[in-house]
């Protein structure tokens, strides 16, 4: 064999490879193959040296004596919620869906509609758009509220201007032909949530608390019973003799009806929050309790219910379903599946957000967030009631996905006036809401006017990255960007943010105009008023069923929280005229709302705000302005866990 001079290059042959080496291929021989970045020594493979010269290119770095990329890769996931159907021109405005035994899916919105959902794949309408006939009233309303007995559906309405309060329903014994039942109107009552127990019917009153009827076919409704003591009955589940009422601020009351003539208080816990929906199973009670999230409850003793568990989560939980040990939640902004087999640690399963069809003029900006007051549950079919239509999905309980969710600034992110020249950050906070590993995959804006960073992220179940947003002002004129964040979320793999700079009209960081609002208590309210203090100045409709959920949310969430270390809380309506302030009046005491209430006449104001938020969702509408009365957020799509960041930050200020 031919003797090798050092560091000369050979070709060593090994059984089962073709190597090229340095002399000395490995001094045991035996067949031994080593990858890149390391070499053959005393028989194994072990790393080799780095070379001090390596220089790796951008993407790359240095490991193991070899450049490798530094791109994070997305995973593979299914979504845990897939959607089976969207039935199209059903039930606007939806505020509550109810699934029955029969697979019949009933719907109050604007109207009532009754759908075939045996197959949750494969709904059918059978009789939609129905309205109630109001005697010696022209306006013919839907209904807020359903509950059935038999073939016999009931519903509520709790009243507004545009609409009157009622108890009434549907024979449906012929789903495709329903028959409107006889109405009942009391004075001065507002009806909201009702069920049904041993044929008696039982209906949240407000502040004038729990009522109890019967429903007989020749004589129509007639009140049986009564029990006071409540501050804002509201949501309403009867099992047996005992009935469940979500009180608002004041929680969970559970009320004996062994007599429904003369029903009698057990027991009371406060949930925290604003107590609405509620369902019951077994020796718990589920209650979708606002800014609370869902409260569980041990009623095994219901004289002394008591609060073992509780499901937080962002927005506003308004109504609860349960089926196979889950319990699904109505949030506001997306429906939220907790899995419940240990009540006392809801443990968070998926959730959904339904963005709206909407024609923007500007096509490049991503679609609104569906408002989501409605859900039903049967095994592993979701029903949803959007604000527009019902939906279907399917639960697949077992995957692992990752569930990324934006602040609803991000429908518009206003960086406000920036001088030419000037630079301003924001950060756009990425939340991982889901059961695994978010991957961030790549962020980029279409924009030369905004940057972003970082790039890619890893970001884990529960956690947030802030992505930071720059904006350098080229002129004074409005500038627009649209951030694009790429991701391995299954459900939403691209999501886009709204960018605006130097935007006209009344934006961040311009004064707020002076308002003026007559209010509800004969005062006038002015904005010079909030000097020195931070204002919420919020907007609602009455006829607009978002603001009888929003504005009591308002009412515990920032009011009560905040009142009395300097924020003002203040909402007007810009729709109604002060000749209707004695409506606006019955509407307020209605929704058990008392921070100030008035009317903005003329609305200039809110026509200079919304000027800037063209969309679907005129209502409602949330400004926070600063003890100086510059405005530092305004949007109309509600988000509380920013307006509390926001709050809390101008208080400190």
């Amino acid at each position: 064999m031919m003797k090798l001079q050092k560091n000369t290059l050979v070709w060593c042959f090994f059984p089962a490879a073709l190597v090229l080496a340095s002399a000395g291929c490995g001094s045991d021989g035996g067949g031994l193959t080593c990858g890149p970045g390391t070499k053959a020594q005393g028989g194994a493979c072990v790393p080799a040296e780095t070379d001090p010269g390596l220089t790796c290119g951008p993407g790359t770095e240095a490991k193991d004596g070899v450049c490798v990329s530094t791109a994070l890769e997305p995973g593979q996931f299914m979504s845990p919620l897939v959607q089976l159907q969207n039935l199209h021109e059903v039930g606007s405005h939806t505020d509550e869906v109810r699934i029955r035994e029969d697979g019949l899916l009933l719907n109050c919105s604007y109207t009532f509609n009754v759908i075939d959902a045996t197959d949750a794949a494969d709904m059918d309408k059978l009789a939609v758009g129905l309205k109630h006939t109001i005697p010696g009233d022209s306006r013919q309303p839907g209904c807020k509220h359903l509950a059935w007995d038999d073939h016999l559906v009931f519903t509520t309405h709790l009243g507004n201007i545009r609409n009157p309060a009622f108890l009434s329903g549907w024979d449906i014994t012929d789903p495709e032909a329903p028959v409107q039942l006889p109405v009942l109107q009391e004075p001065g009552v507002s009806y909201e949530g009702v069920d049904v127990a041993n044929h008696h019917i039982f209906v949240g009153l407000h502040g004038s608390g729990l009522g109890v009827y019967k429903y007989d076919a020749q004589a129509g409704f007639s009140r049986v019973g009564s029990l006071g003591g409540f501050t804002n009955a509201w949501g309403v589940a009867a099992r047996g003799n005992h009935v469940f009422v979500g009180d608002g601020v004041d929680g969970l009351v559970i009320v004996d009806a062994t007599d429904p003539t003369k029903p009698v208080e057990l027991g009371r816990v406060p949930t925290g929050g604003q107590a609405r929906g509620v369902v019951v199973n077994g020796n718990h009670a589920y209650v979708a309790a606002g800014s609370a999230g869902v409260a569980v409850v041990d009623i095994a003793d219901p004289t002394k219910p008591t609060v073992v568990g509780r499901a937080e989560m962002p927005g506003t939980a308004l109504r609860v379903a349960f089926a196979d040990n889950r319990v699904f939640v109505a949030a506001w902004n997306d429906v939220r599946v907790y899995d419940v087999s240990k009540p006392e640690a809801p443990a968070f399963v998926a959730a959904v957000r339904i963005p709206r069809p909407f024609e923007y003029e500007d096509p490049n900006r991503e679609l609104p967030t569906m408002r989501i007051f409605g859900v039903a549950a049967r095994e592993r079919d979701v029903f949803i009631g959007t604000w527009e239509n019902p939906y279907s999905y399917r639960l697949e309980p077992d995957r692992l996905a990752p569930n990324l969710r934006l602040p609803e600034s991000a429908a518009r992110t206003d960086f406000g006036p920036v001088a030419v020249g000037e630079t301003k950050t924001l950060p756009v906070p990425v939340t991982n809401q889901g059961t695994a590993p978010l991957t961030v995959v790549d962020t980029w804006i279409s924009g030369a006017p905004f940057t972003v960073e970082p790039r890619q992220a890893r970001i884990e179940p529960g956690q947030t990255v802030n992505l930071t947003v720059t904006y350098a002002a080229s002129k004074a004129e409005e500038e627009v960007g649209y951030l694009h964040i790429v991701s391995d979320d299954p459900a939403a793999p691209v999501r886009k943010v709204y960018l605006v700079g130097n935007p006209p009209g009344v934006s961040v960081g311009s004064p707020l105009p002076a308002t003026t609002g007559a209010m509800l208590d004969g005062t006038t309210w002015t904005s010079e008023q909030s000097q020195g203090k931070v204002l919420l100045l919020t907007y609602f409709g009455t006829f607009c069923p978002v603001c009888a959920n929003h504005l009591p949310d308002v009412q515990e969430r920032f009011y009560n929280a905040y009142n009395d270390k300097g924020l003002d809380v203040v909402a007007l309506n810009p729709r109604e005229s002060t000749d209707q302030i004695g409506l606006v009046q019955n509407y307020s005491a209605n929704i058990k709302v008392d921070f100030p209430l008035g009317i903005e006449e003329p609305a200039s104001t809110y026509g200079g705000i919304v000027a800037n938020f063209p969309g679907p969702n005129p209502f409602p509408v949330d400004v926070i302005v600063d003890k100086a009365g510059i405005v530092r957020y305004a949007t109309h799509e509600y988000d509380p866990d920013a307006m509390t960041a926001v709050i809390e930050q101008l208080l400190a200020e």
